[in-house]
């Protein structure tokens, strides 16, 4: 005989019956991938926040490091001017031109009687030469300028070989010379000639000499000054 149970349905005891339906695995797989997604969407954004914070960060040390490079430009300003006034001062001081040696030497040559007016040394390009044809032209080397007064044509032309003993002297060149003109006492001027100043009744001259480059700057770029002229031995 085949047990019969009289239990309402809802009273009976549940049996599972082995067998699971489709539908649970949907829900399941459905909830993993948004676990997933909701993962990854949470990883992204920290990496983006991350991202955004770096970029903030630089972006406040480049400021602070253009505001330092701003504060320190002067100083770098000053640096620059002050190497350029260090490269002139040494232009100057190679191309200088030595008064002290160029006027003991100039006073141990002149001839007796002979007198200096006025005496201008320069430097490369600073004087003038007067060509064959009369017309002027810059001078590439250093020069003295020299007006003076001698008692004859004589003295002057012995000045002229003379002023070629200066140390360095290349060439020397006579621009004038000549007799102050004579002049009415009642005119209330003064006669004068070539430049030389008051010579009164002797002869006034314009002498240019050139120099060598070896005569510029500190030391002896050159031969050493000879003894008769009050360089060393």
């Amino acid at each position: 005989m085949r047990p019969v149970n009289l239990l309402p349905q809802s009273a009976r005891p549940y049996v599972a019956s082995g067998k699971a339906g489709n539908g649970s695995y949907v829900v399941i797989g459905v909830l993993a991938v948004l676990v997933l997604a909701l993962a990854g969407y949470v990883l992204t954004s920290n990496k983006i926040t991350t991202h955004k914070n770096e970029i903030a960060q630089a972006q406040e040390e480049t400021q602070a490091a253009q505001a330092k490079a701003a504060g320190l430009e002067k100083y770098g300003q000053f640096s620059q001017v002050a190497a350029q006034r260090i490269q002139s001062v040494g232009s100057l001081a190679i191309n200088r031109i030595d008064y002290e040696r160029i006027l003991r030497e100039t006073s141990r040559v002149l001839p007796d009687g002979v007198w200096i007016n006025s005496l201008d040394a320069e430097a490369v390009g600073g004087s003038t030469t007067t060509t064959t044809s009369g017309s002027a032209t810059p001078s590439t080397t250093p020069s003295v300028h020299l007006l003076g007064c001698a008692p004859s044509q004589k003295s002057v032309a012995t000045t002229l070989v003379r002023l070629r003993a200066i140390h360095g002297s290349d060439e020397v060149q006579l621009n004038d010379s000549g007799k102050p003109l004579q002049l009415a006492p009642d005119s209330g001027a003064s006669g004068q000639s070539g430049g030389g100043g008051n010579c009164g009744n002797n002869f006034a001259f314009d002498i240019l000499v050139n120099l060598t480059n070896e005569v510029t700057g500190f030391g002896d770029q050159g031969q050493k000054v000879p003894s008769t002229l009050g360089g060393g031995s």
